[in-house]
């Protein structure tokens, strides 16, 4: 799954090391998905966020300009409640409900908010990354 991460990555070559650092010492990887990825055709704003699902860790790895990454790991023995919003809507062949947004709250009261990506197959990869958090 590194690789796969590692080839999504639009800065993999500058900020894939530090990412791998960090999912080393967080257990076998689950899941990820990239929230974000697009850069701005106007100006050089850049942003990218890899969520990755492990078993001891959620990694939330933001990337603000090709040469600089904050990593957070939070720990999933102290996650405490999960949150899911769906949209409703009518479709030719029935309803479609659609996972929107996941809350997630931790012991200490933080929380944590991921919400669908626009794009079809980060969305794909979203929805599986929820279903394995239970």
């Amino acid at each position: 799954m590194l690789k796969a991460i590692e080839m999504e990555l639009e800065t993999g070559h500058y900020s894939f090391d530090a990412l791998q650092n960090a999912l080393a010492v967080v257990g076998a990887i689950k899941g990820w998905y990239k929230e974000f990825g697009d850069m701005d055709g106007d100006s050089e704003k850049f942003r990218e966020i890899i969520w990755v699902l492990s078993e001891k860790a959620i990694t939330r790895a933001e990337i603000l300009t090709p040469d600089f990454i904050e990593i957070c790991n939070y720990q999933r023995d102290k996650l405490i409640k999960v949150d899911r919003s769906f949209s409703i809507a009518e479709c030719d062949d029935g309803i479609r409900v659609t996972l929107q947004k996941v809350v997630l709250t931790f012991t200490d009261g933080q929380t944590l908010v991921m919400t669908r990506p626009k794009n079809r197959s980060n969305a794909e990869q979203y929805d599986a990354f929820v279903k394995l958090m239970g």
